[in-house]
């Protein structure tokens, strides 16, 4: 009798471990790495960019690979279209009381990206809520984009540009074409 019971026990809680793990399972979502690395450095992703960014112009940062506005620029990317998502980007907005597309654009460029202009130096910048029919500039010679908060609309086009005739917009690369090799400028319009 004791050794049935002691079974019956076992059986109990095996069941109980195996029946109940799913839910603890089902419930984590994952979480992107650039996120986690973000996070690691005790950067807020749903905050202001970090104060080591250098500003260039209105709405516009450059960071240096390591950095925690750089860990800030790449987490933008990869944050989950969520409600909570979105009502944390929506707050972030209506404190800087910006009025334009509601979309973040990031540009990079790194290690070993090189070309006859670049010292192969990894850089990024961003552009937080981008706005319509404006040329938004980066100095350095990048060669990847990322889009944050949402993706664009069919009414939309994102036009890259690179540097020609002493214009850093000069060239426009339709990403129909080809990718680009390198970039210094975006033209987001609606059409």
């Amino acid at each position: 009798m004791q050794l049935s019971a002691l079974i019956f026990s076992a059986g109990l809680m095996a069941c109980g471990s195996v029946l109940g793990a799913p839910g603890a399972v089902a419930g984590r979502s994952p979480v992107a790495e650039s996120i986690a690395n973000a996070t690691a450095l005790g950067v807020d992703v749903y905050g202001q960019i970090p104060a080591d960014a250098v500003r260039v112009s209105d709405g516009s940062h450059t960071a240096e690979p390591g950095s925690q506005a750089w860990a800030w620029i790449r987490a933008q990317i990869d944050l989950p279209n969520t409600l909570e998502t979105r009502n944390e980007i929506e707050n972030r907005a209506a404190l800087e009381k910006r009025q334009a597309a509601n979309i973040g654009i990031g540009m990079f460029s790194q290690d070993w990206c090189k070309s006859h202009f670049d010292t192969g130096q990894g850089k990024a910048a961003w552009f937080d809520n981008a706005g319509y029919n404006i040329h938004h500039i980066s100095h350095d010679n990048m060669f990847s984009v990322g889009i944050s908060y949402r993706g664009l609309r069919s009414n939309e086009q994102l036009d890259f540009s690179k540097f020609a005739n002493n214009d850093l917009c000069g060239n426009t690369s339709s990403p129909l074409d080809k990718t680009p090799r390198l970039i210094n400028c975006f033209h987001l319009f609606q059409r």
